[in-house]
Protein backbone atom coordinates (compact mmCIF):
# COMPACT_ATOMS: atom_id res chain seq x y z
CA UNK A 1 0.00 0.00 0.00
CA UNK A 2 2.56 2.67 0.91
CA UNK A 3 4.24 1.33 -2.97
CA UNK A 4 1.29 2.61 -4.07
CA UNK A 5 0.60 5.56 -3.10
CA UNK A 6 4.46 6.18 -3.41
CA UNK A 7 4.23 5.20 -7.05
CA UNK A 8 0.65 7.26 -7.42
CA UNK A 9 2.35 10.37 -5.77
CA UNK A 10 5.33 9.99 -8.65
CA UNK A 11 3.05 9.32 -11.43
CA UNK A 12 0.54 12.54 -10.82
CA UNK A 13 3.56 14.96 -10.17
CA UNK A 14 5.65 13.63 -13.16
CA UNK A 15 6.61 15.76 -16.02
CA UNK A 16 4.48 14.01 -18.37
CA UNK A 17 1.69 13.94 -16.80
CA UNK A 18 1.40 17.57 -15.89
CA UNK A 19 2.49 18.82 -19.49
CA UNK A 20 0.04 16.27 -21.05
CA UNK A 21 -2.56 18.61 -23.51
CA UNK A 22 -5.83 18.73 -22.19
CA UNK A 23 -7.39 16.33 -19.72
CA UNK A 24 -4.40 14.33 -20.71
CA UNK A 25 -3.21 14.03 -16.64
CA UNK A 26 -7.04 13.47 -15.36
CA UNK A 27 -7.06 10.77 -18.12
CA UNK A 28 -4.22 9.06 -16.30
CA UNK A 29 -5.22 9.59 -12.80
CA UNK A 30 -8.43 8.07 -13.51
CA UNK A 31 -7.44 4.79 -15.55
CA UNK A 32 -4.44 4.24 -12.54
CA UNK A 33 -7.25 4.93 -10.35
CA UNK A 34 -8.76 1.51 -11.89
CA UNK A 35 -5.56 -0.25 -12.02
CA UNK A 36 -4.35 0.56 -8.89
CA UNK A 37 -6.54 -2.44 -6.84
CA UNK A 38 -5.41 -4.79 -9.57
CA UNK A 39 -1.81 -4.25 -9.16
CA UNK A 40 -2.40 -4.22 -5.01
CA UNK A 41 -4.07 -7.70 -5.38
CA UNK A 42 -1.05 -8.79 -7.44
CA UNK A 43 1.68 -7.55 -5.30
CA UNK A 44 0.11 -8.55 -2.19
CA UNK A 45 -0.77 -12.37 -2.68
CA UNK A 46 2.87 -13.21 -3.06
CA UNK A 47 3.83 -10.99 -0.21
CA UNK A 48 0.74 -12.97 2.30
CA UNK A 49 2.60 -16.04 0.47
CA UNK A 50 6.28 -15.70 1.89
CA UNK A 51 4.23 -14.64 5.18
CA UNK A 52 2.31 -17.72 5.92
CA UNK A 53 -0.85 -16.19 5.14
CA UNK A 54 -3.32 -19.18 3.84
CA UNK A 55 -5.50 -18.50 1.85
CA UNK A 56 -3.34 -16.27 0.70
CA UNK A 57 -5.26 -15.28 -2.87
CA UNK A 58 -8.16 -15.09 -0.59
CA UNK A 59 -6.64 -12.68 1.91
CA UNK A 60 -4.88 -11.02 -0.49
CA UNK A 61 -8.54 -10.14 -3.06
CA UNK A 62 -10.64 -9.84 0.53
CA UNK A 63 -7.80 -7.34 1.84
CA UNK A 64 -7.90 -4.99 -1.69
CA UNK A 65 -11.30 -4.99 -1.70
CA UNK A 66 -11.85 -3.73 1.92
CA UNK A 67 -9.43 -1.48 1.83
CA UNK A 68 -10.48 0.22 -1.26
CA UNK A 69 -13.83 0.49 0.02
CA UNK A 70 -12.80 2.32 3.06
CA UNK A 71 -10.13 4.60 1.53
CA UNK A 72 -12.75 5.75 -1.30
CA UNK A 73 -15.83 5.26 1.32
CA UNK A 74 -14.70 7.22 4.43
CA UNK A 75 -15.06 11.17 3.27
CA UNK A 76 -14.82 12.24 6.63
CA UNK A 77 -10.75 11.68 6.76
CA UNK A 78 -10.38 14.39 4.54
CA UNK A 79 -11.28 16.83 7.29
CA UNK A 80 -8.43 16.01 9.61
CA UNK A 81 -5.81 18.36 9.91
CA UNK A 82 -3.31 17.01 7.60
CA UNK A 83 -1.81 13.42 7.86
CA UNK A 84 -4.52 12.14 5.35
CA UNK A 85 -1.76 10.19 3.18
CA UNK A 86 -0.56 8.10 6.92
CA UNK A 87 -4.12 6.81 7.44
CA UNK A 88 -4.98 5.58 4.26
CA UNK A 89 -1.96 3.30 4.65
CA UNK A 90 -3.55 2.69 8.32
CA UNK A 91 -6.61 2.23 6.94
CA UNK A 92 -5.75 -0.52 4.24
CA UNK A 93 -3.24 -1.99 6.94
CA UNK A 94 -5.99 -2.80 8.86
CA UNK A 95 -8.19 -3.80 5.72
CA UNK A 96 -5.41 -6.79 5.32
CA UNK A 97 -5.56 -7.44 8.72
CA UNK A 98 -9.43 -7.69 8.92
CA UNK A 99 -9.07 -10.03 5.56
CA UNK A 100 -6.42 -12.31 7.31
CA UNK A 101 -9.29 -12.61 10.58
CA UNK A 102 -12.29 -13.22 8.27
CA UNK A 103 -10.13 -15.67 6.01
CA UNK A 104 -9.49 -18.17 8.56
CA UNK A 105 -12.23 -21.07 8.74
CA UNK A 106 -12.01 -21.71 12.04
CA UNK A 107 -13.55 -18.84 13.37
CA UNK A 108 -16.87 -19.05 14.01
CA UNK A 109 -19.33 -17.46 11.82
CA UNK A 110 -21.31 -14.79 13.67
CA UNK A 111 -17.79 -12.57 14.74
CA UNK A 112 -17.14 -12.02 11.19
CA UNK A 113 -21.01 -11.78 10.31
CA UNK A 114 -20.75 -8.69 12.82
CA UNK A 115 -17.81 -7.37 11.31
CA UNK A 116 -19.34 -7.20 8.07
CA UNK A 117 -22.44 -5.38 9.20
CA UNK A 118 -20.00 -3.00 10.83
CA UNK A 119 -18.72 -2.56 7.79
CA UNK A 120 -21.94 -1.86 6.10
CA UNK A 121 -23.19 0.52 8.25
CA UNK A 122 -19.81 2.57 8.02
CA UNK A 123 -20.95 4.40 5.07
CA UNK A 124 -24.22 5.83 6.49
CA UNK A 125 -22.70 6.96 9.93
CA UNK A 126 -19.94 8.22 8.12
CA UNK A 127 -21.82 10.37 5.60
CA UNK A 128 -23.65 11.99 8.65
CA UNK A 129 -19.80 12.73 10.27
CA UNK A 130 -18.83 14.14 6.96
CA UNK A 131 -22.65 16.18 6.74
CA UNK A 132 -21.93 17.65 10.72
CA UNK A 133 -18.23 17.91 10.56
CA UNK A 134 -19.08 20.41 7.20
CA UNK A 135 -22.03 22.16 8.90
CA UNK A 136 -19.82 22.68 11.86
CA UNK A 137 -17.07 24.56 9.82
CA UNK A 138 -19.70 26.53 7.78
CA UNK A 139 -21.45 27.64 11.30
CA UNK A 140 -17.81 28.83 12.69
CA UNK A 141 -17.50 30.73 9.29
CA UNK A 142 -20.89 32.14 9.87
CA UNK A 143 -20.31 32.81 13.22
CA UNK A 144 -16.86 35.17 12.44
CA UNK A 145 -18.15 36.73 9.53
CA UNK A 146 -18.16 40.20 10.91
CA UNK A 147 -21.62 41.33 10.23
CA UNK A 148 -24.73 40.66 12.21
CA UNK A 149 -26.42 37.30 10.65
CA UNK A 150 -29.74 38.55 9.27
CA UNK A 151 -32.50 36.47 8.23
CA UNK A 152 -35.95 36.66 7.18
CA UNK A 153 -38.90 34.56 8.57
CA UNK A 154 -39.27 31.98 5.71
CA UNK A 155 -42.66 31.87 4.41
CA UNK A 156 -44.17 28.51 3.56
CA UNK A 157 -42.74 27.04 0.75
CA UNK A 158 -39.38 28.47 0.69
CA UNK A 159 -36.18 27.87 1.61
CA UNK A 160 -32.19 28.82 2.58
CA UNK A 161 -29.44 27.87 1.01
CA UNK A 162 -25.76 28.74 -0.23
CA UNK A 163 -25.10 30.79 2.67
CA UNK A 164 -21.31 32.33 3.00
CA UNK A 165 -19.09 35.17 3.59
CA UNK A 166 -17.09 37.23 2.16
CA UNK A 167 -13.25 37.78 3.46
CA UNK A 168 -11.74 41.06 4.10
CA UNK A 169 -9.11 42.92 5.68
CA UNK A 170 -11.26 45.63 7.38
CA UNK A 171 -15.12 45.24 8.54
CA UNK A 172 -16.21 47.85 6.46
CA UNK A 173 -16.21 45.90 3.43
CA UNK A 174 -17.48 42.15 5.18
CA UNK A 175 -20.20 40.97 3.62
CA UNK A 176 -22.79 37.63 4.02
CA UNK A 177 -24.75 36.02 1.60
CA UNK A 178 -27.18 33.47 1.11
CA UNK A 179 -30.30 32.38 -1.58
CA UNK A 180 -33.58 32.16 -0.45
CA UNK A 181 -35.24 29.43 -2.92
CA UNK A 182 -38.63 27.87 -3.40
CA UNK A 183 -38.77 24.56 -2.25
CA UNK A 184 -39.54 23.46 -6.11
CA UNK A 185 -36.00 23.79 -6.99
CA UNK A 186 -34.35 21.54 -3.97
CA UNK A 187 -31.07 22.66 -3.20
CA UNK A 188 -30.90 25.17 -6.07
CA UNK A 189 -31.43 26.32 -9.81
CA UNK A 190 -29.99 24.98 -12.76
CA UNK A 191 -31.24 27.07 -15.25
CA UNK A 192 -31.67 30.70 -15.90
CA UNK A 193 -35.19 30.54 -15.60
CA UNK A 194 -34.76 28.92 -12.48
CA UNK A 195 -32.24 31.04 -11.23
CA UNK A 196 -35.06 33.87 -11.52
CA UNK A 197 -36.95 32.35 -9.13
CA UNK A 198 -34.63 33.05 -6.43
CA UNK A 199 -33.85 35.78 -3.91
CA UNK A 200 -30.26 36.92 -3.92
CA UNK A 201 -29.89 38.39 -0.45
CA UNK A 202 -26.58 40.58 0.97
CA UNK A 203 -25.89 41.46 4.24
CA UNK A 204 -22.93 44.03 5.15
CA UNK A 205 -22.32 47.30 7.49
CA UNK A 206 -23.88 50.80 6.33
CA UNK A 207 -22.48 52.60 3.83
CA UNK A 208 -21.91 56.16 3.56
CA UNK A 209 -24.21 56.13 0.50
CA UNK A 210 -27.29 54.65 2.00
CA UNK A 211 -29.32 57.66 3.41
CA UNK A 212 -32.94 56.75 2.50
CA UNK A 213 -34.72 57.48 1.25
CA UNK A 214 -33.25 59.85 -0.82
CA UNK A 215 -30.33 57.57 -2.00
CA UNK A 216 -30.46 53.80 -1.44
CA UNK A 217 -26.81 52.84 -2.52
CA UNK A 218 -25.82 50.23 -0.04
CA UNK A 219 -23.39 47.46 -0.50
CA UNK A 220 -21.63 49.03 -3.79
CA UNK A 221 -18.02 49.30 -4.90
CA UNK A 222 -19.23 51.09 -7.77
CA UNK A 223 -17.85 55.12 -7.67
CA UNK A 224 -19.12 57.91 -8.41
CA UNK A 225 -21.91 55.90 -5.92
CA UNK A 226 -25.05 55.83 -7.36
CA UNK A 227 -27.80 57.38 -5.92
CA UNK A 228 -30.96 55.94 -6.97
CA UNK A 229 -34.54 57.46 -4.36
CA UNK A 230 -36.19 54.33 -3.01
CA UNK A 231 -39.56 54.61 -1.28
CA UNK A 232 -40.32 53.37 2.23
CA UNK A 233 -42.29 50.86 2.79
CA UNK A 234 -42.43 49.63 6.56
CA UNK A 235 -40.05 51.13 9.43
CA UNK A 236 -36.67 50.03 8.68
CA UNK A 237 -37.60 49.30 5.10
CA UNK A 238 -37.46 50.28 1.90
CA UNK A 239 -37.97 49.89 -1.87
CA UNK A 240 -36.66 50.31 -5.07
CA UNK A 241 -37.29 48.85 -8.60
CA UNK A 242 -35.46 49.03 -11.98
CA UNK A 243 -37.22 47.65 -14.56
CA UNK A 244 -37.29 43.75 -14.17
CA UNK A 245 -34.85 43.93 -10.88
CA UNK A 246 -36.94 45.19 -7.30
CA UNK A 247 -34.41 45.20 -4.17
CA UNK A 248 -35.40 45.63 -0.86
CA UNK A 249 -33.22 47.43 1.87
CA UNK A 250 -34.13 46.55 6.07
CA UNK A 251 -31.79 48.71 8.11
CA UNK A 252 -31.19 47.17 11.35
CA UNK A 253 -28.41 48.92 13.77
CA UNK A 254 -25.56 49.36 11.62
CA UNK A 255 -26.33 46.60 9.37
CA UNK A 256 -28.33 46.66 6.39
CA UNK A 257 -29.63 43.61 4.07
CA UNK A 258 -30.36 43.80 0.95
CA UNK A 259 -33.04 41.53 -1.14
CA UNK A 260 -32.81 41.66 -4.90
CA UNK A 261 -34.98 39.38 -7.16
CA UNK A 262 -36.86 39.49 -10.56
CA UNK A 263 -40.19 40.23 -10.49
CA UNK A 264 -42.26 38.57 -11.79
CA UNK A 265 -41.53 35.62 -11.54
CA UNK A 266 -40.93 36.39 -7.37
CA UNK A 267 -43.89 38.22 -6.23
CA UNK A 268 -43.32 41.85 -4.40
CA UNK A 269 -45.72 40.50 -1.50
CA UNK A 270 -43.20 37.88 -0.70
CA UNK A 271 -40.07 40.13 -0.93
CA UNK A 272 -41.92 42.68 1.45
CA UNK A 273 -42.91 40.08 3.85
CA UNK A 274 -39.19 39.10 4.06
CA UNK A 275 -37.45 42.06 4.26
CA UNK A 276 -40.30 42.85 7.16
CA UNK A 277 -38.98 40.19 8.92
CA UNK A 278 -35.38 40.33 9.09
CA UNK A 279 -33.75 39.74 12.30
CA UNK A 280 -30.43 38.56 13.57
CA UNK A 281 -30.58 34.90 13.77
CA UNK A 282 -27.80 32.33 14.70
CA UNK A 283 -25.32 30.67 12.34
CA UNK A 284 -27.31 27.37 13.12
CA UNK A 285 -30.59 29.00 11.16
CA UNK A 286 -28.48 29.32 7.85
CA UNK A 287 -27.33 25.71 7.63
CA UNK A 288 -29.99 24.24 8.98
CA UNK A 289 -28.04 22.59 12.41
Amino acid sequence: MVGSALVTRLLLGSSACQDAPGYGCLGYAVLWSYLLPVLNFLLTWPVLRVLVVRPAWLTALLGTGIGWYLVRGIDAVRWLPGGTQYVQVALCTAAFAVAAWFTQSRRPLWPRATVALGLVLLMPLDSLATTQIARSRQNNELADAGVPLLGPQLPAGYHLNGAGTTRSTTADDATFYYRISPDSLGTGANTMDELHQEIQVTVGPVQPGFTPPSRCAALTNVYPVPSPACSPVAPGVWRWSNYDYVQYFTRIGDAVAVLQARTPPVSSAVLRELAGTMRVRPPSYFTGG
